[in-house]
């Protein structure tokens, strides 16, 4: 999520325990306090489709995004994408 996000909603944000480096898809580090992700938010609760899942997310400059769900998250709720119309639904399980 970006600081800027995280700014303007108020939400709390903390030390991550383990700070990693981040490399960007093309392989380069990120450009940002020596590619190192140090913080993380508290709890933020989101909302698809009526539901809801607290989840805590890395803190990045991220441009025109507000914030990013990653791998991990994308993995572990499997949530069904379209790419084309950035439409999201909840798979049936």
């Amino acid at each position: 999520m970006s600081p800027i996000t995280i700014k303007k909603m108020k939400l709390p944000y903390r030390q991550k325990e383990n700070p990693y480096l981040l490399v960007i898809i093309s392989g380069d580090l990120i450009l940002y306090r020596n590619s190192i992700i140090y913080l993380k938010t508290g709890p933020v609760e989101i909302e698809i489709e009526g539901w809801k899942v607290v989840v805590l997310f890395d803190v990045l400059p991220l441009g025109k995004d507000k914030a990013v769900l990653g791998i991990p998250f994308l993995q572990e709720f499997n949530l069904k994408i379209d790419w084309i119309t950035g439409e999201v639904e909840i798979r049936d399980t």
